[in-house]
C-alpha cells in the first residue's frame, strides 16, 4: 500500500509512486526459470488513466522535487500505462503515479492494472489483473484540523497550513513562507531516498517519537490508511486486521512506543523492517535482506509467491486474490499444495517449499 497526500499546494509527505513488479516463469521439468529475455510486459490501469485530472501534484512537482514532468508521468518516468523495464529476473514499472480516485471521480484505494506478456514475435502469451493499492487517507485531520486537539488554537484555511504553522511555532522555522514544503527536504526519508539535513531527525523518527509521547496516542489507522482503506488486508491469522479500526500491525511492527524506541536506538526506517523469522523461525530467514527484495525458492523474489507485505495471500480483499485463484484455483501462496504450478516433472507436492505452514 502506497500512501500519498490528497493535495500538494502546501506540503508533501509522499508523492504518487507505486511500484509494479511481475515475474515470468517458464514452466519446465525440475528447474523452471524466471525469464526476461525476449519477453515484454505492458501494463495499463483502465480506471486510472487520467490521474492529472484528480490531483494537483503536477502543478507543484517542480518546487517540491526540482523536476519538470509531463502531466500523468511519475518521478521515474513511468505513467499509468506503458512497458515495464526488465530487471534481474523480473519486470518493474517504477514510481507509477497511481492515485485513489478513478477517472469517473469515485474514490477507490484499490486500483487495478492489466499486465500483458508478449514474446519476441509480439504474440500475446499471458495476461493478469493485479491490484495497485494507493490511499490518500492520511488522517492528520483527526487531530490537526482547525479545532482539533492538536491544532492548539490555530485556524488556517487548510489542514496542511495548520500543521506548518504549528511546526513554525514549535521549531522556529519559516515553512509557511516556503510553501509548498517537501517534509523530507529536512527530515531524511529512505522511502524517497532523500538524505534530509544533517542533525535533523528522520521523518519516521520525528513522527513516531512525537506521537508516542501523547496522552491519547493515535492508533495505526489514525495516521496510516486507514479505517476505510484498511491497508493491512492479509487474512493470515497473526496479521489480522482484528477490526477496521484496530489492525494487528503491532504483531509485526510493535506498538507506537516500541516503534519510537527502535528508531531512537538506530533502526533505519524502511531499510530495517520486521523479518519473516519473527513468526516462522530460521527456516524462512531472508538474512539482512528485506522481504520485499529477498529471493527464496528457485531464486524467485519472495513476493512472487506470497504477494506484497500487507496483502500476503490469502488476502481479505477479493481483488488481491484474483491472481492466485486464476493460476492454481485457491487464494493461498503460489504452489500451495501444488508444485505443478511451476514444475512439470510429475512431482506431487503437498507442502510449501519452506516446509511447515505457508
Amino acid at each position: 500500500m502506497h500512501c500519498i497526500n490528497g493535495r500538494f499546494n502546501d506540503m508533501c509527505i509522499l508523492p504518487p509512486a507505486n511500484f509494479i513488479q511481475a515475474t515470468v516463469i517458464r514452466r519446465a521439468g525440475e528447474e523452471p526459470q524466471a525469464v526476461t529475455q525476449n519477453m515484454r510486459i505492458t501494463y495499463e490501469m483502465p480506471t486510472n488513466q487520467f490521474v492529472q485530472n484528480h490531483t494537483n501534484f503536477w502543478q507543484f512537482v517542480n518546487p517540491l522535487f526540482g523536476v519538470n514532468l509531463q502531466p500523468g508521468i511519475g518521478l521515474a518516468g513511468f505513467g499509468t500505462s506503458g512497458t515495464m523495464a526488465p530487471m534481474q529476473g523480473y519486470f518493474e514499472a517504477s514510481a507509477v503515479p497511481a492515485i485513489p480516485i478513478s477517472d469517473n471521480g469515485t474514490w477507490n484505494p484499490y486500483q487495478s492494472a492489466i499486465l500483458k506478456l508478449y514474446d519476441s514475435t509480439n504474440q500475446l502469451k499471458a495476461q493478469a489483473r493485479i491490484v495497485v493499492p494507493v490511499s490518500d487517507e492520511l488522517n492528520c485531520q483527526k487531530c490537526h484540523s482547525s479545532g482539533g486537539v492538536a491544532a492548539k488554537g490555530i485556524s488556517m484555511p487548510t489542514l496542511e497550513q495548520n500543521i506548518l504553522t504549528l511546526h513554525d511555532l514549535r521549531n522556529h522555522t519559516n515553512l509557511m513562507n516556503q510553501r509548498p514544503v517537501l517534509c523530507s527536504k529536512c527530515h531524511s526519508d529512505n522511502a524517497l531516498n532523500l538524505p534530509g539535513v544533517a542533525g535533523v531527525e528522520s521523518l519516521s523518527l520525528a513522527m513516531h517519537r512525537k506521537h508516542s509521547t501523547l496522552t491519547n496516542q493515535p492508533a495505526c489507522y489514525d495516521c496510516h490508511p486507514g479505517a476505510n482503506t484498511q491497508c493491512n488486508r492479509s487474512a493470515l491469522p497473526k496479521m489480522g486486521p482484528s477490526s477496521p479500526t484496530q489492525p494487528n500491525c503491532q504483531n509485526c511492527h510493535g506498538t507506537l512506543v516500541t516503534m519510537a524506541k527502535g528508531l531512537i536506538g538506530g533502526r533505519k526506517p524502511w531499510l530495517q523492517e520486521p523479518a519473516c523469522t519473527k513468526c516462522h523461525g530460521t527456516q524462512v530467514s531472508t538474512g539482512t535482506t528485506l522481504y520485499r527484495q529477498a529471493r527464496g525458492h528457485g531464486g524467485l523474489l519472495c513476493i512472487t509467491c506470497h504477494n506484497s507485505p500487507h496483502a500476503w495471500w490469502p488476502s481479505k480483499n477479493a481483488a488481491d486474490n484474483e491472481l492466485p485463484i486464476s493460476i492454481q484455483g485457491n487464494n493461498h501462496a503460489l504452489g500451495y499444495n501444488n508444485c505443478k504450478v511451476c514444475h512439470t516433472d510429475g512431482r506431487q507436492g503437498v507442502m510449501p517449499p519452506h516446509g511447515g505452514d505457508d
